[in-house]
């Protein structure tokens, strides 16, 4: 009877294990756990915690927690690395990175995480989001820190001790040359080798960025020396270079039009030195005195073989007897100030009022009159349109307050509340507080910007730093913690 009883209880132990290791089998792993130092956790709901160690497996689902004394960096399936800091939680609520199906959803419960995205990020930018209980933050493909702060940064903000560099730099603020002022339809922005991002108002815009608009799209770009440019639906432009009060470099301001059409009112550096700016097309450049300006560029001046722009098709017929019509090069109006252009191996002045061109031959010359389609252009012309340029690039000095600090280190990301949204890009800091309305922050606080923890993307287990790394929270250099592997 009792051997009875023993076979019955080992039939009722081997029923549960087979049962747990059908749960495991049946979650989806996401990733593993590249380095421990301290106690980490990992737990589904419903389930007692489990310790993980580096080489443990993580799967959807799993919560995440590291104690005040430990820290740890997570690798997952799609190349993405996340740090996160002592005393956090962190839950992988979705985690798709099948080909059509990238999506991450993530949560940030307390404390800080340092991210470098991957191949999800890349593939689907809009797709990976981490939420907390005070805002939700939307990546672009990035590397950014977050953190849930209370008295703890605003201890740290005092101390504002140095510490040991852990990659990952903090590039200067100006890194963001230009933000989207105005927008209607779907405008697109993009680096080179990078997924396009699609813009909003507010967006910032760095230099390399290629603008394209759709087919009944426009858009306004305040630069930060006040210079505006609107675009024209089915244009590319883009920001060759650009640089504004650096003392180390000369002020500049380079654009091209690829094709399309493009308005621009020039800011300080055209008004301070106006042979710092210019506008180059194909068939030629356009040199500028302190101006506002139209240009057109179809045709032989497109860089790019796609249809015309809209503002383009119905006035193929519209030209004068004589004069060259909206696909047969570059036009370009002087409706404020000189500009001059340079093709063909001369310049050829454009006095306010009065139109050059220049075609296939890439001589240019003066036309007599403005043709029909220019006068039909969509966007508004930039001088007549208000931009509030304190709230465009500014941002305020922090107050301490509890809340979502964000600071993005490479790439883009949008902090979203109730009371808004403010779009971020590099070098750029954030935050949403009690009011739950994001703010940009200038500067950035010391504790985001320097923070000791090893960022993901330059993480090295056998780095002679990582293995003195520091006690709890912020700790001190030198302050051993038990490591598990």
């Amino acid at each position: 009877m009792k051997a009875a009883k023993n076979r019955v209880g080992w039939a009722g132990v081997g029923l549960m294990l087979a049962l747990v290791a059908g749960m495991a089998l049946a979650q989806t792993e996401v990733g593993q756990v590249e380095f421990a130092k301290g106690l980490t956790t990992a737990q589904q709901k419903g389930t007692a915690a489990r310790f993980v160690v580096r080489g443990d497996a993580l799967f959807e689902g799993d919560l995440v927690t590291t104690t005040e004394a430990g820290y740890a960096v997570l690798a997952f399936v799609d190349g993405t690395k996340i740090t996160l800091r002592p005393a956090t939680s962190f839950a992988i609520d979705k985690y798709a990175h099948d080909k059509g199906e990238e999506s991450a959803f993530l949560r940030l419960v307390k404390g800080g995480m340092r991210s470098v995205t991957g191949l999800i990020g890349k593939r689907n930018p809009g797709g990976v989001h981490v939420s907390t209980v005070t805002a939700t933050i939307g990546i672009r493909g990035t590397s950014f820190d977050a953190r849930l702060c209370g008295s703890d940064c605003r201890q740290e903000q005092r101390e504002n001790r140095p510490h040991p560099g852990q990659g990952a730099s903090v590039p200067p603020a100006d890194t963001v040359i230009g933000r989207v002022v105005q927008l209607s339809g779907e405008v697109l922005a993009a680096q080179s080798g990078k997924a396009p991002r699609r813009l909003v108002e507010g967006a910032p815009l760095l230099v390399g960025d290629e603008i394209t608009t759709g087919r009944q799209a426009s858009a306004v770009i305040g630069f930060r020396d006040q210079s505006r440019v609107s675009l024209e639906p089915q244009t590319i432009f883009s920001v060759d270079s650009f640089s504004f009060g650096r003392p180390e470099r000369s002020d500049n301001v380079a654009v091209r039009l690829l094709k399309g059409g493009l308005r621009m009112f020039t800011g300080m550096i055209g008004k301070k030195n106006p042979a710092a700016v210019s506008v180059s097309t194909v068939v030629a450049t356009i040199g500028i005195r302190g101006t506002g300006l139209d240009i057109s560029c179809e045709g032989p001046c497109a860089a790019v073989t796609q249809p015309l722009g809209d503002f383009c098709g119905a006035a193929q017929g519209g030209a004068k007897r004589g004069e060259p019509g909206c696909a047969d090069g570059m036009f370009v109006h002087t409706w404020n100030g000189k500009i001059f252009v340079a093709s063909g191996g001369g310049e050829l002045d454009v006095d306010l009022g009065r139109v050059g061109f220049a075609g296939a031959g890439k001589q240019a010359r003066l036309l007599n009159g403005i043709p029909s389609f220019m006068n039909a252009f969509r966007s508004p012309r930039p001088d007549g349109v208000d931009v509030d340029w304190p709230a465009l690039f500014g941002g305020s000095a922090g107050s301490g307050e509890d809340g979502l600090y964000a600071l993005v280190r490479d790439g883009f990301i949008f902090l979203e509340a109730g009371g808004g949204r403010i779009d971020l890009g590099p070098g750029e800091g954030g935050v949403v507080g009690a009011d739950g309305k994001p703010k940009r922050l200038e500067p950035v606080p010391s504790f985001l910007a320097d923070d000791p923890f090893p960022a993901p993307e330059t993480f090295n287990v056998n780095d002679p730093v990582i293995q003195q790394m520091f006690g709890a929270t912020m700790g001190s250099p030198g302050q051993d913690m038990c490591e598990i592997q």
